[in-house]
Parts: structure tokens; sequence; C-alpha cells
């Protein structure tokens, strides 16, 4: 029996974290965290807030 594991998650749907009060020298380390393989990353503006969105790329 073989056993895999994934250092990262994997996502079908896009993701959103609120980096509102995160400090902008801090936004790079959280976009690394949250980077899912083969996806897309951005900051996004909703209501006054700022979220970091990954999405997945086919």
């Amino acid at each position: 029996m073989s056993a895999s594991s994934h250092d990262r998650p994997r996502y079908a749907t896009a993701t959103r974290v609120d980096v509102t009060e995160c400090r902008t020298d801090r936004i790079v380390d959280r976009s690394r965290d949250n980077r899912v393989r083969g996806s897309e990353v951005h900051l996004e503006r909703r209501g006054g807030r700022t979220f970091l969105v990954t999405t997945p790329t086919a």
C-alpha cells in the first residue's frame, strides 16, 4: 500500500482570504501560503474590504 500527501491543498473553486487588516509587506507571504498549484492569485476589493483570491486555472 502506498500513501501520498500533498504539501498544499487543491481547490476546485476560487478561494478568498480577507487581507484587509494584513500589513502590505505580509501580503506576499499570504499569497505564497494560499497559492494552489496551477492557479492565479490576485487582490480584489469588495465593499471596503480587500481579499486575496486564488482562482484555479484549467
